[in-house]
């Protein structure tokens, strides 16, 4: 019983920790370093991409509920230039919402290992690269396929 009230309070935690990173989120994108933070990419190669799921998320993200999520970032027909940037620039900022997100409550979960909640840690940590590394990761991947196409 105590896992499935972990899995329930770190499903809720997560999805409420979404405000917090948007409230960071507009807090730091005036200042200087957005912009460096916003062309960067942890991951460089497809491959590894591929490796660590992220094409199986981005089926999830496509054939379930979470296609509902950021209807922003959506096309319906063929995008000129100036939506692919206006696109791009949505991305980066559900990219970053969710990094910082990820780093907030990475920082809760080692707190409660160290107060001796480990399972509790664990599953938090799960929730956090679900629900904000990986899209995160995926938006990454998406800005640099838009980045290719407005290169061209």
């Amino acid at each position: 019983m105590t896992i499935l009230i972990y899995i329930l309070n770190a499903f809720v935690f997560t999805l409420a920790s979404w405000t917090i990173g948007l409230l960071l989120n507009n807090a730091i994108k005036s200042m200087p370093f957005y912009s460096l933070i916003s062309n960067f990419n942890f991951i460089k190669k497809e491959s590894t991409n591929r490796a660590i799921g992220l094409t199986g998320f981005k089926w999830l993200v496509k054939h379930t509920f979470f296609k509902y999520f950021n209807q922003k970032l959506k096309f319906k027909t063929r995008p000129s230039t100036s939506e692919l940037q206006d696109i791009r620039t949505e991305m980066v900022y559900a990219e970053i919402g969710h990094f910082v997100t990820f780093i907030a409550i990475l920082v809760v979960s080692v707190i409660k290992l160290i107060n001796g909640l480990a399972t509790y840690a664990v599953i938090l940590f799960i929730f956090n690269i679900i629900f904000n590394l990986y899209p995160s990761l995926l938006q990454q991947q998406n800005k640099t396929r838009i980045d290719r196409i407005l290169k061209r």
